[in-house]
């Protein structure tokens, strides 16, 4: 039987992330681009984050805004969550609840539209857009489904997907010795051999629960294609192994 999302963390809000396609020369880093937060009007309001590493870095390899809200305004305060839940399937969908089971997420279960964009992502094939929530309030226990950072770039990645299975146990491990981000989280099979890492937009709020209460967590699915294998992992903050 597949683990479900009992605990659900109501973000303070999300972060707008972007990828360079694949092929880009400038690589595959997801960055930080705008932050979707809630106002004192309890309206939502989205901020490009003009000035950071993150923001200049993506510049840099292609990123020119978000198609619904252009650059040349620092922040929006309209539209913003018609926009993004466009690219997720409506209610009214026969299979939305099927929706919802991929993502693990109980269709019994209330969740704001927020928690719920945090929790699925909201990527569509292609624009290289996705939404994080970033767990930064979040107290265990807490899980969620993510799928695996860097998995393609590993060394015989097509060798190692042979070797991973649904339910298979994972564990976590901080990396300070990579080269890219210190604060990077390995993932690893029980054997210590390396699958990925977790995203890294949510590492740095993950690092302090590694140790206690622990994180644990399983292989839950592979999907995509031969040539781009997308695993996905459950993890869980706290509670029992």
């Amino acid at each position: 039987m597949r683990k479900m999302i009992r605990h659900i963390v109501e973000p303070q809000h999300l972060y707008l992330a972007w990828q360079a396609p694949d092929g880009s020369p400038h690589g595959r880093t997801r960055r930080k681009v705008a932050e979707i937060s809630a106002d004192d009007t309890k309206s939502f309001v989205l901020r490009y984050l003009k000035g950071t590493e993150d923001f200049e870095l993506a510049r840099s390899a292609g990123f020119s805004g978000h198609p619904a809200f252009p650059l040349e305004q620092d922040q929006y305060a309209s539209g913003i969550l018609d926009t993004f839940m466009r690219r997720i399937p409506p209610k009214k969908r026969r299979d939305y609840n099927q929706f919802l089971q991929f993502w693990r997420l109980d269709p019994n279960t209330p969740i704001s539209p927020l928690a719920l964009l945090g929790y699925v992502g909201a990527q569509l094939p292609g624009d290289g857009f996705s939404l994080v929530h970033p767990f930064d309030t979040a107290e265990p226990p807490f899980e969620f489904l993510e799928e695996v950072a860097g998995f393609r770039h590993l060394d015989g990645f097509r060798d190692i997907l042979r070797q991973l299975d649904p339910g298979q146990k994972i564990q976590l491990r901080p990396d300070p010795g990579n080269p890219h981000d210190p604060l990077a989280i390995r993932i690893e099979l029980m054997d210590n051999r390396h699958v990925g890492f977790v995203n890294k937009l949510q590492a740095p709020n993950l690092r302090h629960w590694l140790e206690t209460p622990g994180i644990h967590g399983v292989i839950d699915r592979i999907n995509g294609t031969e040539e781009r294998p997308l695993v996905y992992v459950f993890l869980e903050v706290g509670g029992t192994p």
